[in-house]
């Protein structure tokens, strides 16, 4: 699907293609690509060459264009990483993506209200949006950490199915962070080289903006690795519940063992047949001997409770 943006100087009676400042392509067609190539005069890169990991294909000069690629770019939340490629030369931008994002329809939006707008005003616009889209998934991200760290240490009495659910929570935050750091790590990337690039066709003004956008990445990759350092922390603090929640069922398993040794050896005794026993035959000998083994179990749990061992 390909969708226009913003309007450049162009002759009167101009084709929209030509008037567009931003071509969008999303999941396109080879009519689209061939499309957009015949109005930009730009070769567009295909998705292998997007989604290569190498830095010689996620950033590059050529001539008087920027070629810079995100390997793995998180549109929605939810959705897998995909590749996002962005091609910005003095007077357009294309870029060409694989998941929806609303932060694309929000830059749209601004750019529609740039009085004078280029191709740099445009990218400059668009990584604002998806740096703003992804300060507020991690802002939700760091939320929801907070919130299972006072689930976890805020209650009295921790369940073992309370805290396994609560191990399947952090393994999917977790997952919704990661594929916030991969986002923008690469949009950091190819920020830092469009500001270092040092082509003269950018404006100063948009390579302030995109020094302030570098920047807000930098902010957002501290973030992360604190959200990270506090996931593993409450990770590591779940298994350790947990771990105490087992020792405590083993501690009641051992005390009862232990307080059930006394009645089984006296009821093994008086179960003998011996011929002489005398403490047998008297009137009161049986409830003397249910009595002996009541206090063989009493005793020994009193003494583990003293020690605080129950």
């Amino acid at each position: 699907m390909l969708t226009l943006h913003g309007h450049r100087a162009a002759a009167d009676g101009a084709a929209p293609d030509d008037a567009a400042l931003w071509f969008d392509l999303f999941d396109p067609g080879t009519d689209e690509r061939t499309r957009v190539e015949r109005a930009t005069g730009l070769a567009l890169p295909d998705r292998e060459r997007i989604s290569g990991i190498e830095l010689s294909r996620r950033v590059l000069l050529d001539g008087d264009s920027l070629r810079l690629n995100v390997p793995y770019f998180t549109g929605d939340e939810g959705r897998a990483p995909t590749p996002l490629g962005l091609v910005l030369a003095p007077d357009r931008l294309v870029s060409l993506r694989y998941a929806e994002s609303t932060a694309f329809a929000t830059a749209g939006d601004k750019l529609r209200a740039q009085p004078k707008a280029s191709g740099a005003v445009a990218f400059a616009i668009l990584l604002e949006s998806i740096v703003g889209d992804i300060a507020d998934h991690i802002e939700d991200v760091a939320a929801n950490v907070g919130r299972m760290s006072t689930r976890l240490f805020a209650e009295t009495r921790r369940r073992d199915t309370a805290l396994r659910a609560l191990l399947g929570e952090i393994g999917r935050v977790e997952a919704r962070l990661t594929r916030a750091r991969l986002s923008s790590t690469g949009l950091l990337r190819i920020v830092m080289f469009a500001h270092e690039s040092g082509v003269e066709w950018i404006p100063k003004s948009e390579m302030a903006r995109l020094h302030a956008v570098q920047k807000d990445l930098e902010v957002l990759c501290e973030l992360d690795t604190q959200l990270t350092d506090k996931l593993q922390f409450l990770l590591d603090a779940a298994l350790g519940f947990i771990s105490i929640e087992q020792n405590d069922v083993m501690k009641v398993f051992t005390v009862a063992s232990v307080a059930a040794i006394p009645p089984v050896i006296l009821a093994g005794i008086w179960g003998m047949n011996f011929q002489h026993m005398p403490e047998l035959h008297p009137a009161y000998a049986y409830p003397l001997a249910l009595a002996a083994i009541a206090l063989s179990i009493l005793v020994p749990l009193a003494w583990f409770k003293r020690r605080g061992w129950i």
